[in-house]
């Protein structure tokens, strides 16, 4: 169990109980009181619009959610290139997509079928609940539907659907399950399958606690329940985990066992948001969903007048039909921190939470009347003996001198008369609580008759339990509130003085578990700990470059006449006889703040070396921009070769420096940030954080909390954007980026400068014509061109480093920002909108060539460059 230590500073989180015992978190677990603070302070300090919109507030609440994505799929030690996350309003709601959209039949030919999209959508879209699709009544077999007999209701609901859709439906036994499993083999490989089949089981019984073998995932999918199909031909078998209670206190390592869908909910992990749970899906086995409605956000294209639509290509964005539950997906990051700030991590919630079981569930195997019958009956599948067998669960009812049972109405009564909260019934579990009571199908239909429903206070019929007592527990449950359970029971319901001996029935039952858990039990059953990465190598041995000081304000030069474009594959020369070359190199070491410009500066892998390699992201793990804070721009970064530091400096603040070099004591964690606040930018980026030095320094320049500062892990994979697709290029030759938005560099001519610099009227504008240039925040600037030349450029030489284009740069409204104050204002942007009728591109995206590092220097001329003709 947890130290003292870290008791005592959990239960400072949960003073609101005020002695009150909760023993109820499979049915809910608690929310810590730093949790719903860091929530509420959230949401009066960030400002969440809806996703659906374009805003900087909705853009911001899309990257919000597109990172508690990657925080979940982390948790269960995956990523989106093996698992896709859709949120739903619970597990129910699931178990209800996936029985919905799951196709029965025979999808043998579908496993390579897209999802249509402008490119190749010609005069039809796509409806998908056309007749075609009910394939089986077209002579093909449907699937078969198989679940375990102690599933959840919400799974026996799924029968249902799939009955519909033509499936054969087949409960399998908890004894059959286990014999199954442990008689199988692989089936014959065959490319050649008929129907779709689903097997559902719970990772973890909500009844029992006992937790079926994760083992099982691979072996369905193998093939092991053919001999449950209705036809001949073997089906393709899929596998959805139900881990509802499972993933409340344990580990799922979904890089040991991969179920094809899993179904979770996160009030019973963090006890808050309610009302939100969420879908995984293989990405592997994403084709067999087939969804019929659409809701809005889900589609690319849909017409009103015709029954014709095309739904959005990525998974989640298909299935979470309308305006998803923002607010509540942002507050789940604060239940991870919690959760780890307070147990560290989900290993050490699940011995805990496995130690307090076991200590009840000894006790009560024990307790007897003074006459010697059993004080309680137990309803278990394990010996309690292994937390990969067993979760936090004891069920039981307690017994009469006489053996008769107590009604556990009674048992609930005085619980809350002590202040102990627990759960009676049958917890929505009908056919685990049949099993464990030993009732027939016969006896359920007759307590139906004498008035016996789901969830009601009719405890015993003829003398018959109806149903049961459940205590779970959480990693605020102590034993404290276990010995007081104990109390209560003993002093309530055992007759005389207790004694202790174990029960005669005790070592078959023993046995009995070994035989069926030992065969079935691996290394590794999906309960591994999340192994911690380590720190990527950062670029050593840097060359010595000379560096200039900080920008300042800059007169820009007047433009150069040109000649006129030539025909591609041509070298484009000056017909006055001028040279086009390059007069300017900025380098933005940290995303989004000041540049640092340069005579002269090696190019590597990514672009400019150190160029937007740090980026500065919000407790949210959202990189933080001009667009939320203006103020970026006036922290002033330096790259001092000599000292190997990156220096930050900012107003009236002390400089603080960090290390160029991966350094030695930095953590082994791992910081996954979203990139930009748009889906088109958004991608996950991989990096470390550089420290709470730094992290306090950015808070108290910009005046905000829980900033930190990000690095970029070395092997980040981050590509360009494919603007140029259209002209020809290779798009399997994709650049690997930095943090920058779109393309590796980005470059401005003077010319294009100058000539719009002449559209404003400056003596009406708010705008410093000095600083023009540096709004644009270019990497290289050249001069020598017509206005706007260098948009038709297709490839082109500066010096010795060759560049194609990635096409141009659409602006937003960081153009309207004085990058030396940090002043808003109206200019440029509105004649920029106003001079290109709202198309508002300026400057060209960059991408290098050729690989390997190479100087590149003020005064360096562009050789040769071609047009698209």
């Amino acid at each position: 169990m947890f130290s003292q230590e870290k008791q005592e500073r959990i239960s400072k989180e949960f003073s609101r109980l005020k002695g009150m015992c909760y023993l109820d978190h499979v049915g809910a677990t608690l929310y810590a009181e730093s949790q719903i603070k860091a929530i509420a302070e959230d949401l009066c300090e960030n400002v969440y619009g809806n996703p659906h919109s374009l805003s900087i507030s909705s853009r911001y609440s899309t990257d919000v959610i597109d990172q508690i994505r990657y925080r979940v799929l982390q948790h269960f030690n995956t990523d989106l290139n093996d698992y896709s996350i859709i949120f739903t309003s619970g597990a129910t709601h699931a178990l209800k997509l996936v029985a919905e959209s799951f196709d029965w039949t025979d999808n043998s030919t579908k496993n390579d079928k897209s999802v249509p999209n402008q490119i190749n959508y010609t005069k039809k879209g796509t409806n998908r609940c056309g007749a075609e699709n009910d394939s089986y009544s077209h002579g093909r077999h449907a699937g078969t539907f198989v679940y375990l007999q102690d599933n959840h209701t919400s799974v026996l609901g799924m029968r249902e659907v799939a009955k519909k859709h033509g499936a054969n439906v087949c409960c399998l036994s908890y004894e059959e399950a286990f014999q199954c499993f442990l008689d199988c083999g692989c089936s014959d490989f065959t490319s050649v399958f008929d129907g779709n089949s689903l097997f559902v089981y719970p990772a973890q019984c909500n009844y029992s606690g006992v937790k079926y073998p994760l083992s099982w995932v691979s072996k369905v999918q193998n093939g092991a329940l053919n001999y449950k199909s209705t036809h001949s031909r073997q089906s393709k078998w899929f596998c959805l985990l139900d881990a509802a209670s499972f993933v409340s206190t344990s580990v799922l390592d979904l890089s040991q066992v991969q179920p094809d869908f899993v179904c979770l909910s996160f009030y019973k992990i963090f006890g808050y948001p309610t009302g939100l749970g969420a879908l995984l899906v293989k990405n592997s086995s994403s084709y067999v969903l087939e969804k019929c409605y659409f809701g809005g956000g889900t589609v690319l294209l849909s017409l009103s007048s015709q029954c014709e639509h095309i739904p959005r290509p990525a998974l989640s964005d298909r299935f979470e039909d309308g305006t998803i539950p923002f607010l509540s997906i942002a507050a789940l990051r604060h239940g991870f921190c919690s959760l780890k700030q307070l147990t560290g991590d989900m290993a050490s919630v699940m011995l805990h939470t496995f130690s307090l079981a076991r200590y009840l569930f000894q006790f009560l195997l024990t307790l007897h009347h003074s006459n010697g019958s059993p004080a309680a009956i137990l309803y278990c599948d394990t010996t309690y003996e292994d937390a990969s067998t067993q979760g936090n669960v004891v069920n039981f009812n307690m017994l009469r001198p006489n053996g008769a049972y107590v009604g556990f109405i009674e048992v609930l009564n005085v619980a809350n008369l002590n202040g102990i909260q627990l759960r009676t019934g049958c917890f929505c579990n009908p056919g685990a609580c049949q099993r464990h009571l030993k009732l027939s199908d016969d006896d359920l239909r007759s307590q139906f008759q004498a008035g016996h429903i789901c969830g009601d206070d009719k405890d015993l019929v003829n003398g018959q339990p109806t149903g049961s007592v459940r205590v779970s527990f959480g990693y605020m449950t102590t034993k404290n509130d276990v010995d007081k359970l104990i109390n209560v029971l003993t002093s309530y319901f055992v007759h005389g003085s207790p004694v202790r001996k174990l029960p005669a029935w005790w070592p078959a039952f023993q046995q009995a578990y070994k035989q069926k858990f030992q065969p079935a039990r691996r290394k590794h059953d999906g309960l591994l700990n999340v192994d911690r990465m380590k720190s990527p190598a950062i670029l050593h041995g840097v060359p010595d470059i000379k560096i200039q000081a900080p920008i300042k304000s800059q007169t820009n030069a007047s433009s150069l006449e040109t000649s006129s474009v030539s025909n591609y594959g041509q070298q484009n020369t000056m017909s006055d006889g001028n040279s086009i070359a390059l007069t300017c190199i900025y380098v933005y070491p940290v995303k989004s703040c000041g540049a640092v410009r340069m005579e002269s500066w090696y190019i590597g892998l990514r672009g400019l070396l150190y160029d937007r390699e740090w980026m500065v992201v919000t407790p949210a793990g959202v990189c933080l921009t001009q667009k939320q804070d203006a103020k970026l721009c006036l922290i002033q970064p330096n790259v001092d070769l000599s000292s190997r530091s990156l220096i930050l400096q900012f107003p009236e603040m002390p400089p603080i420096s960090v290390p160029l070099d991966d350094p030695k004591n930095h953590n082994d964690g791992r910081v996954e940030a979203s990139l930009c606040q748009s889906k088109v930018c958004g991608d996950r980026v991989q990096g470390w954080d550089c420290g709470d030095d730094v992290a306090s320094w950015l808070c108290d320049a910009l005046g905000r909390q829980g900033l930190r500062l990000i690095r970029q892990w070395n092997s980040d994979s981050r590509v360009s954007k494919e603007k140029m697709k259209s002209r020809g290029q290779d798009s399997n030759q994709k650049s690997v980026l930095s943090l920058s938005n779109q393309a590796q560099f980005l470059l401005v001519n003077k010319s294009s400068v100058q000539w719009l610099s002449d559209q404003i009227d400056w003596e009406q504008s708010d705008c410093d014509k000095e600083s023009l240039l540096e709004r644009f925040r270019s990497n290289l600037v050249i001069q020598g061109l017509k206005p706007f030349e260098e948009n038709e450029w297709t490839h082109f030489q500066i010096g010795r480093v060759k560049f194609q284009s990635e096409g141009p740069c659409t602006r937003c409204q960081m153009v309207c920002i004085d990058q030396s104050t940090g002043v808003k204002t109206r200019e440029p942007l509105r004649t920029l909108a106003a001079a290109f009728l709202g198309k508002m591109k300026f400057g060209v995206y960059l991408s290098r060539v050729a690989e390997g590092n190479v100087r590149i220097s003020v005064g360096d001329e562009v050789i040769d460059h071609f047009t698209f003709n």
